[in-house]
């Protein structure tokens, strides 16, 4: 593996080892062909299966579906926090589903605008900002949805990005609330709170397939199997060469400091990511999962082991974190 930092190359060894995951779950149904096609919130994994978003419960076992009316496909389920409650956001390709996960009851049906109802032909990228969610298109805008008690309404929709969105995610980055978005043709578009375009990011040719924000970093997966490290004000501050193939889903978790990355190339990476007191990055370990195609990875609540599920497996693999 390599690394750059700050204009540097940083090479380091790493040792394969095959291991078995520390537990396997049994699915109903193996996960669509999707990026970051798993989340996690109130015990529940989330997933989805063509027209169905999948919940698995951890403690039970269990395994319950929701199914869009119309059957229509769903392009991906994530769980958000609105008003420090845990809710489910279900992208189709007319609009917005949100529900109560805890209940597993609907909560509002939001259409999106007629321009995106009529070209877009998938949604990808989901993402709270306060009272807002912001759902990507395959025509690059970007949905901000406002959820209330009674419902939700459509109330704009971004349209600096020129490319179909392959991913969104929010977060408090050096004590302010941002959104990033990137798209299939590798620009990454950061906004400030009052979801302004603050920077443009391009990384020509290479795919950014998901987003990961830590407390003082924003980081993207690439199809290239490049990990990139950025600033809040968009200049690079690191690169990783993490996989060998497509990026397929990354997560982060705050106790522990980590980056979790999965790819086409069977492997789970885990990584030490940079803080305002350590600038440096570093492989804290990996798993591999054989013969498995991973398209989606998630940390528990503990934010000590993660989930992880792989296309064409009806199997979900948890795995402890490496301290």
């Amino acid at each position: 593996y390599q690394r750059r930092v700050h204009g540097e190359v940083h090479r380091f060894r790493s040792w394969w080892v095959i291991l078995m995951a520390d537990l396997e779950i049994p699915l109903k149904a193996s996960p669509s062909l999707q990026y970051q096609n798993l989340s996690y919130g109130e015990s529940k994994f989330v997933y989805v299966h063509k027209t169905e978003a999948h919940l698995l419960n951890v403690s039970s076992r269990e395994v319950s579906s929701i199914q869009v009316k119309d059957k229509t496909p769903v392009f991906q389920a994530k769980v958000v926090i609105i008003g420090g409650q845990k809710l489910l956001v279900l992208a189709t390709q007319g609009g917005a589903q949100i529900w109560d996960i805890s209940k597993e009851k609907a909560l509002a049906v939001v259409p999106f605008s007629d321009e995106e109802g009529k070209e877009n032909f998938l949604s990808r990228g989901i993402a709270s900002v306060g009272p807002l969610v912001a759902i990507g298109h395959s025509t690059g805008g970007i949905s901000i949805i406002e959820v209330r008690s009674e419902g939700g309404n459509l109330v704009n929709t971004l349209k600096e990005h020129r490319e179909m969105i392959t991913d969104i995610a929010s977060g408090e980055v050096n004590g302010e609330n941002l959104l990033v978005s990137a798209d299939i043709a590798g620009d990454i578009i950061i906004w400030d709170p009052s979801l302004s375009p603050r920077a443009k990011i391009n990384t020509p040719g290479d795919t950014a397939t998901s987003i990961a924000i830590t407390p003082t970093h924003i980081v993207c997966g690439f199809g290239s199997g490049m990990v990139r490290i950025f600033t809040p004000q968009g200049k690079k501050y690191a690169e990783i060469a993490a996989h060998s193939r497509w990026i397929n889903s990354i997560a982060y978790n705050t106790s522990n400091n980590t980056l979790v990355t999965v790819s086409e190339d069977m492997l789970v990476q885990f990584w030490k990511m940079p803080t305002s007191s350590d600038p440096k990055v570093a492989l804290k370990g990996h798993k591999f999962v054989k013969d498995c195609l991973l398209t989606g990875v998630s940390f528990l609540d503990d934010g000590g082991r993660v989930g992880v599920v792989a296309y064409d497996t009806e199997k979900l693999f948890v795995f402890e974190v490496p301290q």
